[in-house]
């Protein structure tokens, strides 16, 4: 991906596809850290989905699988996974470990529109 479109919601995976937001876009990018053969994971996958659906165009998700990109983890201190973190840009919004209720996420993407 070398361009992004304004007005598109990206739903993408990996570091580069995190950078090349906050660098483009006004939007808030929500980073969904998981790991293969987590449960929890995979159940915060729809919910996440949903949401950012809902949102129209006005939030991106990112995916980052922490045993391909471990460096990324450590750096935004990520220490489990499901963890959800919202950027808006390059600044941390909120982060969220663990598997929470739908309204958790839903509210922090309210606060950063």
């Amino acid at each position: 991906m070398s361009e992004f479109a304004a007005d598109k919601t990206i739903i993408g995976e990996g570091q580069q596809v995190l950078r090349q937001l906050q660098q483009q876009s006004q939007n808030p990018i929500i980073v969904k850290f998981v790991a293969p053969h987590c449960p929890s994971c995979e159940t915060l996958a729809p919910v996440l989905q949903q949401l950012v659906t809902e949102q129209g165009s006005n939030v991106h998700l990112v995916t980052v699988d922490i045993t391909e990109e471990p460096e990324l983890a450590m750096e935004l201190g990520v220490r489990g996974v499901p963890t959800v973190i919202l950027f808006k840009g390059t600044e941390v919004l909120s982060q969220i470990p663990g598997l929470k209720p739908k309204k958790l996420y839903f509210d922090a993407i309210q606060r950063a529109l």
